[in-house]
């Protein structure tokens, strides 16, 4: 019975291509925009995970704010204020297992020499164990020691440097950071692989003792503290030592957060679901919309094929013949829809990669979810459609003209 409905429902089709693609032009929309957003949502996964990943694995990070399953955001990071302080630092290198602690403050502004601005530059206040957490190449000078904490000195990402000083060494050069006069000593080289963060965002970044970034900004805030572990040590099995060396250090406020890089991504990634379940919604939109389109279209068809329907009921189809035809028809009519909107998302989504940072990932399980919320749509939608062929009257149905 099906079987027979389906060729029925196939020929249908098959015999009106223009009126099929056309029916199914708002299902393609809905599907095309379904597969962009959830692919984009993986690419920017997929490369959060490799830049975090590129710390290395043994990484503890302490966070201004406290962040709780009822609280994942952290208003202070929006608000730039910060409750962590040098005792904190000392704390926390005090741990057993810690084997690096390296402090960072966030400066705005941006990076100027003269005319030349390097307004996209991220202004990083640190120690020289930061270049040891995260090995650094240099392509001139050197990196600032202890014995400088306090001198206006600083190292230029190359992003920074080129926007600055073009293809001149800037070595021994000063730019001005927070409105400060910083000597360049050093230059770093960055890998430039394209992806969203770049090399995380570190060929844009230009390093300064921390203490001398504090002395020019006229604050002595820290927005991070990052805790290297020993490599036999379990970074999950320090986090409660760590936040207890923290607390005592707070006199007992517990006004910041201490969190491996697992929890960093956990909490970052429930963020971009959010998101990405948000835009999904809206853009499903689409989908009702093709979906009602398609009922509109199958409901003509109805009444242009009152005729055929009684001849069919005449020669011995049942109801449920005509009712599986039509229901059928929607659902291919939807699935062609649905696989347009496939190769418009697919294409999209390597225009999106090949002119802009960002690296979707288009994975069968998101062109199976696309396609298995058309074929939803369209079998919701053709119900009506289907069950008004269906209790179609025979005599009458001939009758008409």
């Amino acid at each position: 019975m099906v079987k027979k409905s389906f060729h029925a429902a196939l020929e249908s089709i098959w015999t009106t291509p223009r009126r099929t693609l056309l029916s199914g032009l708002g299902m393609a929309v809905g599907v095309a925009a379904i597969v962009v957003l959830v692919s984009l949502g993986k690419g920017v996964q997929r490369d959060v995970v490799a830049q975090v990943e590129s710390l290395g694995v043994n990484l503890v990070i302490v966070l201004p704010g406290r962040l709780s399953p009822e609280n994942p955001f952290n208003p202070m990071s929006f608000i730039g204020l910060s409750t962590l302080r040098a005792g904190d630092v000392t704390a926390v290198a005090q741990v057993p297992g810690v084997r690096r602690v390296a402090p960072i403050t966030f400066v705005a502004g941006g990076a100027q020499r003269g005319d030349r601005w390097a307004d996209a530059a991220l202004i990083l206040g640190t120690t020289p164990e930061w270049f040891e957490i995260r090995p650094h190449t240099l392509k001139h000078g050197r990196f600032f020691t202890h014995a400088e904490a306090d001198k206006f000195v600083c190292v230029l990402g190359p992003k920074p440097a080129e926007q600055l000083f073009g293809d001149a060494n800037p070595v021994g050069k000063q730019v001005r950071l927070n409105g400060k006069l910083f000597t360049v000593i050093g230059v770093t080289a960055e890998d430039s692989s394209r992806s969203l963060l770049g090399s995380g965002g570190f060929e844009f970044a230009i390093y300064a003792p921390i203490r001398a970034l504090q002395k020019a900004m006229g604050s002595e805030q820290i927005h991070r503290v990052i805790a290297q572990t020993a490599p036999d040590q379990d970074p999950a099995q320090l986090q409660a030592q760590i936040r207890a060396a923290v607390l005592r250090s707070h006199g007992g406020s517990e006004d910041f957060s201490v969190l491996t890089q697992e929890e960093l991504l956990s909490r970052l990634f429930t963020l971009l679901q959010i998101v990405s379940v948000a835009l999904t919604g809206i853009t499903s939109i689409a989908l009702v919309v093709g979906g009602i389109g398609v009922m509109n279209v199958m409901l003509m068809s109805v009444t242009e094929r009152v005729r055929e329907i009684g001849i069919r009921k005449t020669v011995g189809a049942q109801q449920r013949d005509i009712f599986w035809q039509f229901l059928i028809e929607a659902l291919l009519i939807a699935l062609v829809g649905g696989l347009m909107g496939v190769l418009i998302g697919w294409g999209a989504c390597a225009a999106i990669d090949r002119f802009t940072v960002l690296t979707p990932e288009v994975t069968g399980d998101t062109i199976g979810l696309a396609l298995a919320v058309c074929g939803a749509v369209g079998l919701v939608f053709g119900v009506l459609p289907a069950a008004r062929a269906a209790r179609k009257d025979p005599v009458e149905a001939l009758r008409y003209e």
